[in-house]
Parts: structure tokens; C-alpha cells; sequence
């Protein structure tokens, strides 16, 4: 099908995919032709302002619509044809052009793309197509307040539309989008030895974003052929990009942690997506891979949990990195016939033959899956978070590897597992969440052996894996083990009661996490030498007790050796009041998550980081007096320090801090008469967003 979307001169801008619904019904003998629809756009209110609108059927000479009344585009408004004598030719080209005028809103201008996209099947004599590129809406030179009849227009938008025969047509389905354009300046460029440009840092506040597909350097105009290496890392304000056809790589981390971002387009030509070029892009929508894609990088597309339906892997692709594809929305994948490096069965993606399998479908729904026998290697994190997977698993007999955290997370798996003979390699976490009641490991096996149902490795000095369904109560670990590995005993809600042998050495990131009904102190033996991150975080203890050279204790909480990191806050700890050391400059990952018991928490001067969710979940946390200005900069919605203040209804900030507070901070908390010297206070406004 199609259409046109034109405008006065082109320009290089940024494109928002929120659009201008348009419904009506053209026919050959029928003059009435309804427009209408609410108009949204991510642009300062009353920017944009349709000045009239023209018609052209064929040959004729464009004519204002009679009756039309003029207006801002993001109120909405109706459009009837009722009046327009269309003439005796029933096919050829039918146009509407919306003149525009951009004005200057709050003292900025910016200049507009247009671009027009079609959602609907094909009807019956009439094409409809949009051109590639897109034109531009020029800055605003008057103020709403300065309208008058005289106002240039600033642009006119023509949608083009061939009718080849007599019928009607609904363009209820054509979408026209308004989008700032970029400014050049605001992307930072390389020329490259190969005479490509590279982009590789954008320093703007759009939302919306149309890459330049060409920059001139030295009165040279050469073609942008990629993204460089996080572009637009944890950018929270673009919500649409649109790629142009030059580029041919994305690379590392270019779009990783866009949290906002919705909707982007991969073009033809591209070849390579780097490692994390998408990861955790939660809002990500649906994607389509180009034919001329070959390399898709390690966690590519990680965590893009919007992204949903079914994922095509084209012919062209030859390398699919280690998590690539996983904790997404699909339901399954699909490949091209003619692929040589990959296949799906069953909507689950594999290697070509089927020896390794790469990506379980996040929302794909099975029970009781068998692993097909040609597999020797399961990905890392294959099958993470698919909690539709439920029922027994069987592993394939050949299976040789299991990659680290491969079903994280898949807790309505149950049953008995048993390890083959010919597995192993066990990633850490590889079986994590899973609600095993038992590990039996096959005769013949080198690498692993069971013992009560607990997975070891062969000498049983690595305790690899408890099965969290065990129904026992308390647990001994044997005096051979010098590891815990990471997340081994995750989850064990049965658990009551531990006991660590007196010459462990390791204990693995969340070895023991989440055992809510562990209660009571833990003595860590003197002979750890490494602790993992978050290792006991919303377990049960109530004080920890260590002190060697690597680490200390001080009140129940676990340190480094100097006191410069602080580790791990016992979640049962009773007090309601702590003040973290001076000295202190790191607060570690989820080291306070879930603890229940604080209402008030002191963070002094010497704190500089924060790390990920280090308060996730402290709902209870009533005050916060923070004296550090580096922890006064995070209190925003993007940072790690926001949960610190997240239930908060009470903070006090030095006043040597509080000129770091961000903008943001203020449209939570108002500042208040302070009653505590040397502090400005700040109380929660009645409604929080």
C-alpha cells in the first residue's frame, strides 16, 4: 500500500511515534469524508497550530476545505468533506495538506519531523505508501499570543493518497507523527578510518530521535554507518529512534538501560548489534530483526520484557551471543528455512543442529519439558524467569553444559532432577528458584555427586545447589565444603536452621538469600576469605560475627576489613535507629533490602555510592537524615539511592548537601521549617506520584 507524508524543506530530526488518528471514508460517489481523532504529541502544549487545510483530487488545483476550523494540533478537531465536489474522476490521487505554524512556547523553538506509518491489510484498489524520509516543520518565529492573519505558515503536511478505482477507503489506520528534530550539535561524532561517521555520545533532552544519516566534515558530507558504544546509555527521555539506512552497527551498551524507550527501528543494512546494545530497555516494544543482520551480541536484547509475540531470527545471522534473547515477552521464535547457523523447534531457538540451545521463550507455556537429546550445551540463562515452564524437567542425556543462572528464576518447575552422567559444567545459579524436593546425580558422572538430595561437585568441597522444596527444617553443612556457591541455598523457606562448617573459605553472591526463617546470629568462620554480593540479604539473622583480615563486624553488621564498605545489614536486626559509620563510602547491593525493623537512618558525610536497591523494600525507613552532598545528588527516580527516601515522610539534608538535591527531589518533598540545627527539612507532599 502506499501513502506520502511531505513537507516544505528536509532536515535531519528526531521523530515521535505518537501520532494523528485520522477516520473517514473516501468513495468515487460519495462526497462525505470524516477526519477527526484527539491529537497527542510529546511537544510543549500549543506549539504546533494547523492553520488550514487544502484538498487536491487529481489534476485540480488544491482548495481550502470549506468550514475547517483552525486550531492547536494536540486538541483534536473534525474535518467534513460534505462540501467538497470531488468531480466526475473517480481514480487518480487524492491529498491532504495541513498547513502548519511551530511557535516559540516558553521562550524555546524547536523544529518538527513528519512521518506517517499504516497499521491495516491491504484494500482493494488503492495503494498507499510512505517515502522513506521525513521533512521538517522550521523553528517558530511568533508566539501563540502574537497570531495574526499574516502568520507565515511554517510547514504543510501532504498525505497522498492513489485511489486506482471506485472505492471506499477508511483511513482510520493511517497514523501521522510529529517528532522534534535533532539538533546536530547535540550528538557527538567521529569520521572513521573506513570513511564512516560514528555517533558516540548524544547529550540532548529529546524523547524523540531521528538519527542524521550524513554529517559534513572538513566540506566533506560522509554517511553515520553506526552507534557508537553507550550513545545513549540510561537516557530516560527518548522514547522513539529511528535509525537511518546508512548505519551498520550499534555498538556496546549503545541504548542499554533507556528505560523509556518504546519504539526503534533496526534498518536494512545493519550487521551488527552489539554486547547489552538493548539491555534492560523495559518499555521496548516489538522488534524486527533485518535480513542483513550477522551478529547479535551477548545480552543484546536482555530484560526487553515488552517485547512480545513472536521473534524472527533471519537467514543472514550468524552469531547469537550468550543471553541475547531472553527475559523477554515472546511466546516463540521462528527462523528462516534457508538459515545455516540456527533452527526453532517448537518456538525454543537452537543452534542448526540442535546442539546447543540458546533461548527458551520467557512467556511460552509447557509442562514437564524434555531437553531433545541432540542438546549438549544449555545456554546462560536460557530458560530464566520462564515461570509458564511448570513440571518435571528432564535433561537431555548428552548434555555436557548448563550455563550460569540457565533456569533462574523458573519456580514452577518441581520434582526430582536428575543430573546426567555426561553434564559437567553447572554455571552458578544454573537451577535457581526451581522448586526441586531432590538432585540425584546418574552413575558414571565425573564432575558432581548428591548427597540427601543436595548437589555437590565431586569432592563435595563446592556445595553447588540445595533444593529449595526439601522439607527439612535445619541443615548441616558437611565439614568437606570450602564454598558455597552463588545463590545455593536461595529461597530455602523450609530452612529454619543452618550450620556452616568452621573451615568454609568462599560463600557465593546470595548463598544464602531469602531464607526468610533463618533466624538468630550467624558466626562466620574466621577462614572466609570471599564473600559474594548480597549474600544473606532478607534472611532472617539477626547479627552477623566475623573478624579477620578480610572482614569485620561492628553491632551485628558485616563490613570489609577497613570499614570503608558496608556489606550486609542482618534483615532481623531489632533496632529502629542506625547511623552508618564515618568512614564508610560504599553501601552494597540489596545490603538493606527487605529490613523491616528501621524507621530512621543516618548517612554520613564519607558516603559516596549507593549500590542497586541497597533499601529496596525498606518500607518502614520513616526518617532519613543524609549529611553525604554525593547521596543528596541520587535522590531521583533514576538513581540507586531512591529507595532510601521511598517511603520517607521525613528528610533531613545538611545544608553543606542540600545545594545537591536534583530538581526532581523537589516534586516529592517540600522543604519545610527545619527543628535541627545545621539540617534543612523536607516532609512528603500529601500526593506522591
Amino acid at each position: 500500500m502506499s501513502a506520502k507524508v511531505k513537507l516544505v524543506s528536509c532536515i535531519f530530526g528526531l521523530i515521535i511515534t505518537i501520532g494523528m488518528l485520522v477516520v473517514g471514508v473516501l468513495a468515487a460517489t460519495q462526497s462525505d469524508f470524516l477526519f477527526q481523532g484527539n491529537l497527542t504529541f510529546a511537544v510543549a502544549d500549543k506549539s504546533l497550530y494547523v492553520r488550514n487545510v487544502r484538498y487536491q483530487h487529481g489534476m485540480n488545483t488544491p482548495q481550502n476545505v470549506p468550514g475547517f476550523r483552525q486550531g492547536f494540533i494536540n486538541g483534536g478537531f473534525d474535518l467534513n468533506m460534505s462540501n467538497v465536489d470531488f468531480g466526475d474522476n473517480t481514480t487518480g490521487t487524492f491529498v491532504l495538506y495541513f498547513d502548519i505554524i511551530n511557535f516559540v512556547v516558553g521562550g524555546t523553538t524547536h523544529e518538527y519531523i513528519a512521518s506517517a506509518s499504516w497499521t491495516n491489510s491491504a484494500v482493494s484498489g488503492v495503494s498507499f505508501s510512505i517515502d522513506s524520509g521525513s521533512e521538517v516543520i522550521s523553528q517558530g518565529t511568533v508566539t501563540p499570543e502574537n497570531l495574526t492573519d499574516s502568520t507565515p505558515i511554517s510547514g504543510s503536511v501532504a498525505l497522498e493518497i492513489f485511489v486506482n478505482n471506485t472505492t471506499n477507503f477508511d483511513l482510520s489506520n493511517i497514523t501521522v507523527s510529529f517528532s522534534q528534530s535533532v539538533n546536530v550539535d547535540e550528538i557527538d561524532h567521529v569520521l572513521n578510518d573506513d570513511g564512516g561517521i560514528t555517533i558516540n555520545d548524544y547529550s540532548g533532552s529529546g524523547s524523540n530521535i531521528v538519527i542524521p544519516d550524513s554529517y559534513i566534515v572538513g566540506g566533506v558530507t560522509y554517511p553515520v554507518t553506526s552507534v557508537g558504544s553507550e550513545t545513549f546509555r540510561n537516557n530516560t527521555d527518548i522514547q522513539t529512534v529511528v535509525l537511518p539506512d546508512t548505519i551498520t552497527s550499534i555498538g556496546e551498551n549503545a541504548f542499554d538501560s533507556c528505560s523509556n524507550l518504546t519504539n526503534i527501528n533496526l534498518p536494512e543494512g545493519l550487521t551488527e548489534i552489539g554486547n547489552r546494545a538493548f539491555s534492560d530497555c523495559g518499555t521496548l516494544t516489538d522488534i524486527v530483526l533485518p535480513d542483513t543482520l550477522k551478529t547479535i551480541g551477548n545480552s543484546a536484547f536482555w530484560n526487553c520484557r515488552s517485547i512480545s509475540g513472536t521473534l524472527n531470527i533471519p537467514a543472514s545471522v550468524e552469531s547469537i551471543g550468550q543471553s541475547a534473547l531472553v527475559l523477554q515477552g515472546l511466546t516463540a521464535f521462528t527462523v528462516d528455512a534457508d538459515s545455516q547457523h540456527f533452527t526453532a523447534d517448537k518456538g525454543i531457538l537452537y543452534s542448526k543442529d540442535m546442539t546447543r540451545l540458546i533461548a527458551y521463550p520467557t512467556s511460552k507455556s509447557e509442562t514437564n519439558f524434555v531437553v531433545p537429546n541432540e542438546v549438549r550445551t544449555i545456554d546462560a540463562s536460557a530458560f530464566r524467569y520462564c515461570i509458564g515452564l511448570r513440571g518435571t524437567l528432564t535433561l537431555s542425556p548428552k548434555l555436557t553444559t548448563v550455563g550460569d543462572s540457565a533456569f533462574y528464576g523458573c519456580s514452577n518447575l518441581s520434582g526430582v532432577l536428575t543430573i546426567p552422567a555426561s553434564l559437567t559444567n553447572i554455571g552458578p545459579s544454573a537451577f535457581m528458584s526451581g522448586k526441586f524436593t531432590e538432585f540425584v546425580v546418574a552413575s558414571g558422572n565425573s564432575a558432581y555427586m548428591s548427597e540427601d538430595g543436595v548437589l555437590y561437585n565431586k569432592s563435595q568441597t563446592l556445595l553447588v545447589s540445595y533444593p529449595i522444596a526439601k522439607p527439612d527444617i535445619s541443615f548441616i553443612v558437611p565439614e568437606s565444603v570450602t564454598e558455597l556457591g552463588a545463590n545455593a541455598f536461595y529461597d530455602s523457606q523450609y530452612l529454619t536452621s543452618i550450620t556452616i562448617p568452621s573451615n568454609l573459605q568462599i560463600i557465593g553472591g546470595g548463598a544464602i538469600a531469602n531464607c526468610t526463617n533463618l533466624t538468630g546470629g550467624l558466626v562466620i568462620p574466621q577462614t572466609v576469605t570471599y564473600i559474594g554480593m548480597h549474600p544473606f540479604y532478607r534472611s532472617g539473622f539477626t547479627s552477623f560475627s566475623i573478624d579477620n583480615d578480610y572482614y569485620t563486624t561492628l553491632g551485628g553488621v558485616l563490613y570489609d576489613a577497613d570499614m570503608t564498605t558496608l556489606i550486609q545489614y542482618p534483615t532481623g536486626k531489632p533496632d529502629t535507629n542506625f547511623t552508618v559509620p564515618n568512614g564508610v563510602e560504599t553501601i552494597d547491593s540489596y545490603s538493606f533490602s527487605g529490613v523491616k525493623n528501621l524507621t530512621s537512618i543516618t548517612i554520613p558525610s564519607s558516603v559516596t555510592s549507593i549500590t542497586d536497591s541497597a533499601f529496596y523494600g525498606c518500607s518502614n525507613l520513616d526518617i532519613v537524615i543524609i549529611d553525604s552532598p554525593a547521596v543528596a545528588e541520587m535522590l531521583s527516580s533514576i538513581n540507586s539511592a531512591r529507595y532510601l527516601v521511598r517511603y520517607a515522610t521525613t528528610v533531613y539534608v545538611s545544608e553543606n548537601a542540600a545545594g545537591s538535591l536534583p530538581e526532581e527531589f523537589s516534586t516529592i518533598f517540600v522543604e519545610t521549617t527545619s527543628d535541627k540545627t545545621g539540617y534543612n527539612k523536607y516532609n512528603v507532599k500529601e500526593q506522591i506520584s
